[in-house]
């Protein structure tokens, strides 16, 4: 069984038969608390924020201290019991499952978490970001640093990916998903940092970017 839950913004469930995957919860403030009623089942639970920034970080995850396994990057500055912390370019086992580290070309890192024979890829903040008044040097730091880290992936059989699709960007939101399908074999590519704007989602598809479509907070998608 693969269940996966769009929460809101850049943050998603990932639910398998013995594991449950938190990535990136957030809520603005004032809200709906997605998780606040929500039960696991005594499934085994690693809840995952991939840098320190607010719209990727809520303090709130803290409250699984006891319960889980959080596994934060390196750049952000907590503590407590069960709290793992990686820094880009890491691999480490944790209860049964592989967390790997691609470094961001923003802040902290990106996630490949293998768990149940499965390989989740969760982008964080790792973009190709195209800002429109850029010098064409900074644009091609900033391309050259997401497609080289995707490259990594290139033989890699990935079963979920989360990737950002900025509508912030305008014309330049879909590069890091149509270049992420080009490079990457993955059964499901979902579409996240996209701010709630679920037009994104007809936008790339539009463009032959086979996404799975959100059209609401707290959809859960069946994989299998």
């Amino acid at each position: 069984m693969l269940q996966v839950t769009y929460l809101h913004h850049s943050g998603f469930l990932v639910e398998l038969d013995e594991t449950v995957l938190l990535f990136d919860y957030y809520t603005e403030q004032g809200t709906k608390d997605h998780l606040k009623e929500r039960r696991f089942d005594g499934k085994k639970l690693f809840v995952f924020a991939s840098h320190a920034h607010g719209d990727h970080f809520d303090k709130r995850i803290l409250r699984y201290q006891t319960q889980a396994e959080l596994i934060l990057s390196s750049d952000i500055k907590t503590s407590g019991e069960h709290t793992h912390f990686l820094s880009p370019n890491e691999t480490k086992t944790i209860e049964g499952i592989t967390v790997e580290t691609f470094p961001s070309n923003d802040e902290g890192v990106a996630f490949l978490v293998q768990a149940e024979n499965r390989l989740i890829f969760h982008s964080g903040d790792l973009n190709w970001w195209h800002w429109e008044g850029e010098s064409e040097a900074w644009l091609g730091e900033i391309r050259e640093s997401y497609c080289s880290q995707i490259d990594r992936l290139h033989d890699r059989k990935i079963t979920v990916a989360f990737v950002p699709t900025d509508p912030r960007l305008g014309a330049y939101e879909s590069l890091a998903a149509e270049y992420f399908q080009s490079q990457v074999s993955a059964d499901a590519l979902f579409p996240m940092h996209f701010w709630n704007d679920f037009s994104v989602c007809g936008r790339l598809k539009e463009k032959g970017i086979a996404l799975w479509q959100i059209e609401r907070e707290n959809q859960t998608f069946v994989l299998s």
